[in-house]
């Protein structure tokens, strides 16, 4: 019993893991960088692993040829693009969410000539001109790559892989990040995070070192040189105390304290340095060729200066040469590191700018990071090392960091958490926004003066995410308000321009007027609070505006015992006490008298924005933005507050407008049509693959394998190889152009022709073997038969496990296969070896199953079998006078009944004994 349970609890258990693990559990994290894409994923069994491409590397170049609607992608891509480079789109990450007139976009221009670029005239995209009759949005051409990415997820994971972590630059803005996270939807790509590729590589350091973390804090510095751009983060790790589920518990914690760039740093613009000087080094040989003017040319010379760029980083000098660059013109010039470096020298001065940054900004001494670590493919250049020495005093770099795979994976870390069908241990992130976002909007006084105010929503370096309110007192009519970034000061002046458009959104509220009409005679407006929130991916979400309400109380002597003087007079008091405790400067660099002075406004007016506590889950940041915490009204509680009316609006981004329902259905179908092309070109590769794949190999065993050669006969190998070479060269001719139908008719010929054949052969080698089955399992089945007919012979009992039936059955089924071997063995030794045999190696199988079967059905029912036990009627003495006959009498004197014999069958153990 107890072992019937046991197995039982194993079966559950086994179906349990099953429904596990047959779900789509798998994520995956995509590091999009602007040269290379990395992915990772994690399945169960799987622990955070690099995916492999179909090339099995594990880095994608981020590039997709288009020819027709013949696609390539990665290296298959970098091939082509030297005989297509205006269709072959490259670099395409810094490109979204932008204008045409942005100086990013005019210097892509630049350093590529041969891309047309312009504004689609019907959803006001950036998009390329791939011929007189197709454009492709960068959203597009960036959702073709992720989707390959996706591809090569759910290869590696073996089951579909749909969710993501998506790494993105610190930089990017609110138009860059909706447009990222627009490519990944076109991609059927569900978003878990878009996350900073800073903040992935330092979980991706910490989560291997969370022992070697306290509560006092690590600080490092991270300095990230990829293609496009440099970034430098400071960062501390420490271990925080929180409370989950009633337990507290201690977890390491990392936040991001400041962060440092330049956009336009990279090694991209190290490759353009040198693909120039080697065009000028051709120019003064070949003065009347403009290599700038043939796209092809230009490309090789481009790819070229990637080799020497590589080359260069190891050694002091490299010799670049491109065999027929143009009209049959070769290339070839001997440069060095030197030129290399003095070509460079003003980039190379710019590499100190963001480590003096951070360090400015974030008030951290250099004496007081742990340690510097390198990040980026471009960081691998000995000057940009050197460059580093020398701005950080000569501290040794960090070079722990795999400066290719450390955001996936940090970022795949991540994916995990967010994912419910996985238990990690938890490691907290805190992030930052790089831009401060304002609110600007249009009050109208008591004397109709017209004021604009403009208020901070969230502060540079506002943790995300994180919820706002924000309340607006005094409307009662319809009005808008704008969203924009605010004090920009601090960025560069090519990093301003990068922003582009620095207004954001206008949100039109409507509806304002009929809520107060329907309230205003029995309730108290507490203002219009809009709810904004920057959520998990830094993005801005308003997710809704309401009127709030306040019933009136109904003691009116109350209400006018302190009239408006008094409040106003209190209202000064607190914000004079109020005022002691606030620091000289806010975060937006407004004095601390100017802010005195907003706020005294404030109390007077009640019309300035404020900002509440937020209900249930719902917390407000009131450290960030002081100008929008005091206000002159008494904080009213829940109770308090007897009625929200919603209220509608609408937002019209000002940044970059996202494109329509009908442009995003017109994407769709495009891609669409394309990803149905490259299935058509797969099953067409596919069955002209399995084509010529059978020619040869049937050709190569009539040839060299003796099977073969022994299962026919002359005239039928010759009669095959006419039929293959007919249809090898139809394959070459005709073939070309056949489509999958016409393949797998040909392919159904020659299996056809062949078929008898590898039926032989086949035969040849499995019969011996099935043979023996038969007969091991025959005589098994007869010792197990006579066994048990000797065991039920020898008990005494009605109660047999089987009946006669039964038995007889088998005996029957034993003496008929017996016949039937008989009869099969007769027939092979008549057969050669060209003959197609009548008995096959599936038959032997059917009367071998048919044989464990019957055995088997008998083996389950006598295990199952318990026999009735026997119960006898004890003797009680009938008086007390026979008690001296009962003493003599040893049978007749006990109450408990007799000990009875069960008869069980043997095990299965014993049986195989007996046997």
């Amino acid at each position: 019993m107890i072992h019937s349970q046991l197995i039982l609890f194993a079966c559950l258990i086994f179906a349990t893991s099953t429904v596990f693990t047959a779900d789509s559990l798998a994520v995956m994290s995509i590091d999009l960088g602007t040269e290379f894409t990395k992915i990772a994923v994690v399945k169960p069994g799987i622990p955070m692993e690099i995916v492999l491409n179909k090339e099995s590397r594990r880095k994608t170049p981020v590039i997709v040829a288009i020819k027709g609607k013949d696609r390539e992608f990665g290296e298959a891509a970098i091939s082509r693009s030297t005989k297509m480079p205006a269709q072959s789109y490259m670099y395409l990450r810094e490109l979204v969410g932008k204008s045409l007139n942005n100086p990013i976009i005019e210097q892509y221009l630049k350093r590529f000539p041969y891309y047309k670029l312009n504004i689609d005239g019907h959803s006001s995209q950036l998009v390329f001109e791939h011929d007189s009759e197709t454009n492709y949005t960068v959203e597009e051409l960036l959702s073709m790559i992720l989707k390959k990415a996706r591809e090569y997820a759910t290869d590696f994971a073996e089951q579909s892989v749909d969710s993501a972590v998506v790494t993105v630059p610190p930089y990017f803005t609110q138009s860059e990040r909706r447009s990222i996270k627009r490519a990944c939807e076109l991609a059927n790509i569900k978003v878990l995070q878009l996350m900073n590729d800073n903040t992935a590589v330092a979980l991706n350091y910490g989560i291997y070192r969370r022992k070697d973390f306290n509560a006092t804090g690590s600080t490092y510095l991270f300095y990230d040189m990829g293609a496009q751009s440099t970034t430098c983060t400071i960062a501390t790790f420490n271990v925080v105390k929180i409370k989950e589920h009633g337990y507290v518990e201690e977890v390491p914690q990392l936040t991001i304290k400041t962060v440092a760039f330049d956009r336009d740093l990279g090694g991209l613009e190290f490759q353009i340095r040198l693909r120039d000087y080697f065009a000028k080094k051709f120019h003064e040989k070949h003065p009347k060729i403009d290599l700038y003017k043939h796209p092809k040319a230009l490309t090789k010379l481009f790819r070229e200066a990637e080799r020497a760029k590589h080359v260069l980083s190891a050694n002091v000098e490299y010799t670049a040469q491109v065999e027929g660059l143009i009209d049959d013109i070769d290339f070839k010039h001997q440069t060095t590191r030197e030129e290399f470096e003095n070509l460079c020298t003003d980039l190379f001065e710019r590499i100190k700018r963001p480590v003096q940054e951070v360090l400015t900004t974030s008030g951290i001494k250099l004496s007081e990071i742990q340690q510097v670590l390198l990040f980026g493919g471009a960081t691998r250049i000995p000057r940009v090392q050197n460059e580093l020495t020398k701005v950080l005093g000569g501290v040794e770099l960090g070079k722990s960091l795999n400066t290719d795979e450390a955001a996936a994976m940090g970022a795949v870390f991540q994916a995990t958490a967010l994912t419910k069908g996985y238990r990690v241990k938890k490691f907290l992130v805190k992030d930052f926004n790089q831009y401060p976002i304002n609110v600007k909007f249009e009050r109208q006084n008591d004397d109709s003066d017209q004021r604009i105010l403009d208020k901070t929503l969230f502060n540079r370096n506002n943790t995300f995410p994180h919820r706002k309110v924000m309340t607006f007192n005094k409307h009662t009519d319809d009005f808008s308000f704008d969203v924009y970034y605010g004090n920009l000061t601090y960025l560069s002046l090519i990093d301003r321009r990068a922003l582009g458009q620095t207004d954001l959104s206008r949100i039109d509220v409507t509806g304002v007027r009929t809520a107060y009409d329907k309230y205003k005679d029995t309730m108290e407006s507490k203002g219009i609070k809009a709810h904004f929130e920057l959520d998990d991916s830094s993005l801005l979400v308003l997710t809704r505006i309401e009127f709030v309400f306040e019933r009136k109380d109904n003691d009116t002597d109350k209400n006018k015992a302190i009239t408006k003087d008094e409040q106003s007079t209190l209202s000064k008091i607190g914000s004079k006490i109020s005022s002691f405790f606030k620091s000289k400067t806010g975060d937006d660099g407004t004095k601390k008298g100017d802010e005195d002075e907003q706020n005294e406004e404030t109390k007077t007016t009640s019309d300035e924005p404020s900002t509440k506590p937020l209900d249930n889950n719902e917390t407000t940041n009131t450290t960030n933005d002081t100008s929008t915490t005091t206000t002159a009204s008494t904080p009213t509680t829940p109770k308090q507050m007897n009625a929200r009316e919603p209220l509608k609006f609408k937002i019209d981004l000002l940044d970059y407008p996202d494109p329509s329902e009908e442009a995003q259905t017109e994407s769709k179908k495009k891609l669409s049509d394309l990803d149905a092309h490259d299935r058509e070109l797969l099953a067409l590769a596919t069955a002209k693959n399995n084509l010529e794949t059978f020619i040869y190999d049937a050709r190569d065993k009539l040839e060299h394998d003796q099977r073969y050669k022994k299962a026919t006969t002359s005239h039928e190998r010759t009669k095959i190889n006419e039929k293959l070479a007919e249809v090898d060269a139809w394959l070459w001719e005709d073939g070309v152009n056949a489509d999958v139908k016409a393949l797998k008719s040909k392919l159904d010929e020659l299996k056809t022709l062949t078929k008898s054949l590898k039926i032989r052969v086949r035969e040849v080698e499995l019969r011996p073997k099935k043979l023996q089955e038969l007969k091991d399992t025959l005589n098994m089945t007869e010792h197990f038969f006579r066994a048990t007919r000797s065991v039920l012979f020898k008990t005494d009992t009605d109660e047999k496990p089987f009946t006669d039936a039964e038995l007889k059955y088998l005996e029957k089924t034993i003496k008929d296969t017996y016949t039937w071997l008989d009869q099969v063995l007769a027939e092979f030794a008549k057969l050669s070896p060209t003959d197609t045999p009548k008995y096959l190696s599936t038959d032997i199988d059917d009367k071998t199953n048919a044989l464990k079967r019957e055995t088997n059905y008998l083996l389950n029912k006598a295990q199952r079998f318990v026999p009735k036990p026997k119960t006898t009627t004890p003797k009680v003495p009938v008086n007390n006078q026979n008690k001296a006959d009962d003493d003599k009498s040893s049978t007749t004197s006990t109450s408990e009944p007799e000990e009875t014999t069960t008869v069980t069958p043997p095990s299965t153990e014993e049986q195989h004994n007996d046997l």
